[in-house]
């Protein structure tokens, strides 16, 4: 795994990570230059998305805080210093995606103005595919599908009201959420898109269930029992007494 840091955050990129030269080779086959800016792109951008979640985590005074890049996206890791509310963790959610619309809607608003107009065929493929990458995969991070950051986002709105059910409900908006996309994504030939979803909503049910084994109360044993004390001794009956 290749490892460096970055606003003095650790960040690691799994072997894993290539896959997303195969989503590449699949809009330009056979033109290794341009799979290869699009790889560099889709870094960037993915790379700039977890920055989003790991800096206002830092923020919030979250400790450890770690990245790691692997084939179907990123993820950004850390611990609580401190009992982290609901609406805070609902913000660290939602500033990846947020980060990525943010600079993606920039550089498309600058090849609007004609800032670009000078691009060579690579440059004009990075900028391109940062675009893309920045914004759709933005939008569809907030997709309410457990575990991606929409996902994530309705479980902290819903546990700020009630926290118990939370995670209940947020598994019940994902499967509904699934049950729209999937069918809707196979008509239209998006076959891809529908074992992503299934992969990643499957994922989610798998962290639910052993997160609600881990909540159930464990059934105690029940206490041995104990040897019953020794009878006190029966005092001798005295004598009969006849009368004289």
């Amino acid at each position: 795994m290749l490892r460096f840091r970055l606003f003095d955050i650790p960040v690691g990129v799994h072997a894993t990570f290539l896959f997303i030269a195969l989503l590449g080779a699949t809009s330009y086959p056979g033109n290794y230059v341009a799979i290869a800016v699009w790889t560099v792109a889709a870094f960037v951008s993915i790379l700039m998305h977890e920055l989003g979640h790991a800096l206002v985590a830092r923020s919030f005074g979250a400790k450890g805080v770690d990245i790691t890049l692997y084939g179907l996206g990123g993820l950004t890791s850390f611990k609580h210093a401190q009992p982290m509310s609901h609406g805070r963790s609902f913000v660290i959610s939602a500033s990846g995606s947020a980060v990525g619309i943010v600079v993606g809607g920039a550089m498309w608003a600058l090849v609007r103005a004609g800032i670009f107009d000078w691009a060579t065929y690579e440059v004009a493929i990075f900028v391109n595919s940062f675009i893309f990458t920045s914004l759709v995969w933005g939008v569809l991070n907030w997709i309410p599908i457990v575990p991606l950051d929409g996902g994530h986002m309705v479980r902290h709105f819903v546990a700020i009201f009630n926290e118990e059910r939370a995670p209940l409900i947020s598994q019940i908006i994902t499967w509904t959420a699934v049950a729209i996309l999937v069918p809707y994504a196979w008509i239209n030939g998006y076959r891809f898109a529908v074992v992503i979803v299934l992969l990643f909503a499957f994922s989610g049910l798998r962290e639910f269930r052993e997160e609600t084994a881990r909540a159930k109360p464990k059934p105690t044993a029940p206490p041995e029992p104990r040897p019953a004390p020794p009878a006190d001794p029966t005092p001798p009956k005295p004598p009969p007494e006849f009368p004289i």
